[in-house]
């Protein structure tokens, strides 16, 4: 089980409590229930800062999130810029799906979202969208391959 936090959600979920959206997944994580997949290439990289990094990289050491070298996915990345009809310029979270399996997204970008629903980008399965705790149950369903 897999989840994709996207940047403009990631304060919420590393913030001490996390808010009450990310709370869940949190717990989630805790339990060692699921995993947190992420990478720290391309746009990523500037989106973030070095604090939420670093807690990437402790929960990536507790077995609680998997880091996908920008490298396997940059030519992906550079395929979804290039074939047009993206409605967010987030081309790197639809790369790293892709790259990982993973098919669980926490958002609010509409775009993202709109993008991440699109079977032109993301198939076999589709994508779903955590937005809030009212999505809770989405973690335990999660999809991932990797």
């Amino acid at each position: 089980m897999c989840i994709i936090v996207d940047a403009n959600k990631l304060g919420n979920f590393l913030s001490e409590p996390a808010n009450d959206d990310a709370a869940p997944i949190r717990e989630w994580l805790d339990r060692g229930e699921g995993s947190i997949f992420y990478s720290t290439g391309g746009k990523f990289t500037k989106e973030i800062g070095k604090e939420a990094k670093i807690r990437l990289q402790n929960y990536s050491r507790a077995g609680k999130a998997k880091l996908f070298p920008a490298a396997k996915f940059e030519q992906d990345e550079r395929k979804l810029q290039a074939q047009g009809g993206l409605r967010s310029n987030d081309p790197h979270i639809l790369a790293l799906a892709r790259a990982s399996g993973a098919r669980l997204l926490y958002t609010g970008d509409r775009n993202l979202i709109a993008d991440f629903k699109d079977r032109r980008f993301i198939d076999k399965p589709r994508g779903k969208i955590y937005s809030g705790a009212a999505n809770a149950n989405l973690l335990t369903r999660s999809i991932c391959t990797a």
